[in-house]
């Protein structure tokens, strides 16, 4: 890790003071303080570039970070996150591919598969989310079908039954938790094959029959 300028700005010290998270700062998703970067100096930049780069794996607050620090490197370094994680951090990175390229095929090959690899506990699905509501073609939803039939992560099956169920218009949230929708759900994850196969069918029937449209 890089030391310090020797007389670093009030800027600089409360952005390093803000990347020290507690836990209840980091449970209720408070981000780095962005704006101290706008006074920073080139030097403190710099720094400050070079220090989060050099993390094996960058969250989604060393993304907005490096966004704001704009650096060749500190971009570059973006990129690399888009290309390989995907988790909640590759996939905040990923949105600048999608605002820099447009939804193109390469894109959208590249979106199924972090779609495919989604895993909760990573800050991922939410992110995941708000781009495939922008982008409901065929492949993106049948990708979404696929998770919440036979994802390994039990989790990710509920969350993306359910935001199915929200993209179709049968409920106002993607969380569900009401008790007309919340059994089937639940029964994705069944070990009774026909109890797991009448849930599939019943969420299979709910998005053929939108209530939006």
């Amino acid at each position: 890790m890089s030391l310090p300028p020797r007389n670093s700005t009030p800027a600089y010290a409360r952005f390093k003071q803000s990347m020290n998270l507690d836990y209840d700062a980091w449970k209720e998703g408070t981000p780095y303080d962005i704006p101290a970067l706008a006074d920073v100096t080139s030097e403190e930049r710099d720094l400050l570039t070079d220090e989060i780069c050099e993390r094996s794996s960058l969250g989604w607050r060393d993304v907005e970070a490096l966004r704001a620090l704009a650096t060749p490197k500190a971009i570059k370094r973006v990129g690399v996150a888009a290309e390989k994680q995907t988790d909640g951090g590759g996939i905040e990175a990923f949105m600048d591919d999608i605002a820099a390229k447009g939804w193109t095929d390469d894109i959208e090959t590249r979106f199924i598969e972090k779609l495919e690899r989604a895993a909760s506990m990573t800050g991922a699905l939410d992110r995941l989310y708000e781009i495939a509501e922008q982008h409901q073609t065929p492949a993106v939803m049948k990708q979404l079908m696929r998770n919440a039939r036979i994802s390994s992560d039990k989790t990710v099956r509920y969350s993306m039954g359910g935001f199915l169920l929200y993209l179709a218009g049968h409920v106002d949230s993607h969380y569900v938790f009401d008790k007309e929708h919340r059994p089937h759900l639940l029964n994705l994850n069944s070990d009774d094959y026909k109890t797991y196969k009448a849930a599939v069918a019943w969420l299979e029937d709910k998005i053929a029959h939108p209530k939006n449209k």
